[in-house]
């Protein structure tokens, strides 16, 4: 639910994207609390969730930093399948500021992610934004 809603605030500018915002930070309050009570499961998904935030109001320099937090928490504690998310996330971040580069290497990161995971239809939905 946040994820989305940080997504419709940053494309949906005409509707009412302070909507999407709130359901984007009730979202992130939720997790925080997870977060504290079971870091473990939960660190990785909060600063993704932060990350998306800080993107969606336009903070670049937070957003990189909790994207790279994401990203090493959740390779830490082995959810491949998030640090997928992570590095996709990541990828659109950067690609919206014009870092080819940085979007490149994530988007590559992302799509080894998915395949360890076997979700080999991202994966072929990857290879053909890598062509």
């Amino acid at each position: 639910e946040g994820l989305t809603a940080f997504h419709f605030a940053r494309q949906l500018s005409e509707d009412d994207p302070e909507k999407w915002f709130r359901l984007g930070e009730k979202s992130l309050a939720c997790l925080k609390t997870w977060a504290m009570h079971s870091t473990w499961n939960w660190a990785n998904k909060y600063l993704l969730l932060e990350a998306e935030c800080h993107f969606s109001k336009g903070q670049a320099e937070e957003a990189k930093k909790k994207y790279y937090l994401a990203v090493e928490y959740a390779r830490q504690h082995r959810f491949v399948h998030e640090e997928g998310l992570a590095n996709e996330l990541f990828s659109t971040f950067h690609a919206s500021s014009g870092n080819t580069s940085g979007a490149s290497h994530h988007i590559s990161q992302a799509r080894v992610c998915y395949e360890r995971w076997g979700a080999f239809a991202i994966v072929e939905r990857l290879d053909a934004l890598l062509e």
